[in-house]
């Protein structure tokens, strides 16, 4: 092994001591745990609270996705030109720690009137519910464009953004834990009319509402953006949605997160539905059935594979970590679809925790994976616009929980499912329900194992695009021997696609491909 292709000692204006790395953590507790807790009671919230049809339910959260579709990208822009002694990232993190509490009490209000389908009122309160939703997009944009910058801009060396990164992921999981939990059991009493819908309300806005806008603050005070400045700011322009998706390992890294989060957003958004009606009249333990037996043992062994799925990560390689446990996932799946009543209630539980040893890794590895595709893009693009492409991952994290809800809603709709609470559906709403939780794992989980076989990004390679970085940020890339400069042109055509300089160089010899190989 050549000098230049080990590992380097982490210097020290590259560390991040033990007390960042969990503050930087704790602040996902609001990515994680709120984009769990919109797709798995939002649109049901909607349907069975409110009053409001499936159909449109879904397409209220849809339309709001439109306005992302430049906001994410805007936001994204706008931090990676901003300036101030808090750095370019956290002043915008704190703010949308102030903003989600009041954001969180708009949208889950809870509007009593225009009950009847059709009606001018109804249809008012289908107005006020999409602001509603439109303004709480805008304050998680506005937190978590930043946020996830922060994941590349922590640190250069990639040993210890994976080390900051992974105390990140665990509270993602822990986060996706508790807001699948407690919220289905503040669900359920509203459901058994434990509580009232007003209740239901504050209970989710003030209480989940300060502990992420807390933890968003703590962050924003305590963690500091290490990687070095651009010299000069980008302007704003449309061309900044697409230029990310040059980068070929980004295109597949896309791929990965968006097929692993849209099929946890399908189950979620699936679930209450799935216990309210299919395991409905079932009891366990003395207890009635509900989400709490399959949400609850999924993401407990979710939580439990980990280590695992750094172990695998540590001797193998992210991807391989992100697809080792999919066989399990698609399985798990596909047995609680088939689920009759007349089986032994037992087997759910099981057949979720089947679904759980799958879970962890896919949804672990894509953060992890996300500041390597921004040190390749670099070393193509020439520059470091981390905010261009934590908001296109923003995006379609929204996307994706927007098709969720979507696909579920219009879906229900067709099958003739009834809004309102404790309901007696028709067997087709029932059939639609057991087909989407099979067959969307199935389908979706596949695409996500394709794209990480393609996906070529590994430790060796990052230790050569780290070394042809350190020489490209000093101007040097002209002291580069041949030999270097065949290496790094392979580099760039293998894990970013291919580039002018691979034309411009056509004429040339070959001069090796040192440290490019494969896994």
């Amino acid at each position: 092994m050549k000098k230049s292709d080990r590992p380097l000692p982490c210097a020290a204006e590259d560390y991040i001591p033990l007390r960042e790395k969990i503050s930087y953590g704790i602040g996902d507790f609001f990515g994680g745990g709120q984009a769990t807790m919109i797709s798995l009671i939002l649109l049901v919230f909607m349907t069975d609270g409110l009053g409001i049809g499936a159909g449109i339910a879904g397409t209220i959260i849809t339309l709001a996705k439109f306005w992302d579709a430049v906001s994410d990208p805007f936001m994204g822009n706008l931090s990676d030109n901003f300036r101030s002694k808090l750095g370019r990232r956290k002043p915008f993190i704190f703010l949308g720690g102030l903003l989600i509490v009041p954001a969180m009490l708009f949208l889950f209000a809870p509007w009593t009137w225009g009950a009847v389908e059709g009606s001018g009122q109804y249809y008012g309160k289908v107005v006020v519910v999409a602001i509603a939703y439109l303004v709480y997009c805008t304050v998680s944009t506005v937190s978590q464009v930043p946020y996830c910058s922060l994941s590349s801009d922590i640190s250069s060396d990639y040993r210890q953004r994976n080390a900051a990164n992974t105390f990140k992921l665990v509270t993602d999981m822990a986060a996706a834990g508790l807001c699948y939990l407690i919220p289905s059991l503040i669900w359920q009493a509203f459901k058994e009319s434990n509580i009232t819908l007003t209740q239901f309300w504050l209970i989710i806005s003030l209480g989940f509402g300060s502990v992420f806008a807390l933890t968003l603050i703590l962050c924003a005070l305590t963690v500091k953006e290490r990687t070095p400045l651009p010299e000069s700011k980008q302007r704003f322009s449309f061309k900044s949605y697409s230029e990310p998706l040059k980068i070929k390992s980004f295109r597949l890294h896309l791929g990965m997160y968006i097929t692993s989060f849209l099929t946890m957003d399908l189950i979620s958004a699936l679930a209450i539905y799935y216990c309210d009606n299919i395991l409905s009249g079932l009891k366990l333990f003395g207890m009635n059935m509900s989400s709490l037996f399959v949400i609850g043992p999924m993401m407990v062994l979710a939580a439990c594979v980990v280590p695992l799925c750094y172990y695998f990560m540590k001797i193998k390689s992210k991807q391989f970590a992100f697809r080792v446990g999919m066989p399990l996932y698609i399985a798990g799946a596909i047995l609680l679809a088939v689920y009759q009543p007349s089986w032994p209630t037992w087997l759910v539980p099981l057949f979720a925790v089947i679904l759980g040893l799958g879970f962890g890794g896919t949804q672990m590895m894509p953060w992890l994976i996300f500041p390597d595709t921004v040190d390749v893009a670099e070393l193509k693009l020439g520059k470091r616009d981390t905010g261009s492409f934590s908001g296109l991952m923003t995006f379609s994290r929204k996307i994706c929980t927007a098709l969720a809800i979507l696909i579920v809603g219009w879906v229900l709709s067709g099958a003739h499912y009834i809004s309102g609470v404790n309901q007696v559906q028709p067997k087709s709403a029932l059939i639609a329900i057991r087909v989407l939780l099979g067959a969307s794992v199935t389908v979706l989980i596949s695409l996500g194992f394709l794209f990480s076989m393609l996906y070529k990004i590994t430790d060796k390679k990052l230790v050569r695009v780290r070394y042809y970085l350190d020489v490209q940020r000093a101007g040097n890339n002209d002291t580069l021997t041949d030999g270097e400069q065949a290496e790094r042109e392979a580099l760039l055509n293998e894990l970013a696609g291919a580039s002018k300089v691979k034309k411009e160089r056509k004429s040339t010899p070959a001069q090796g491909n040192d440290g490019a190989d494969g896994e």
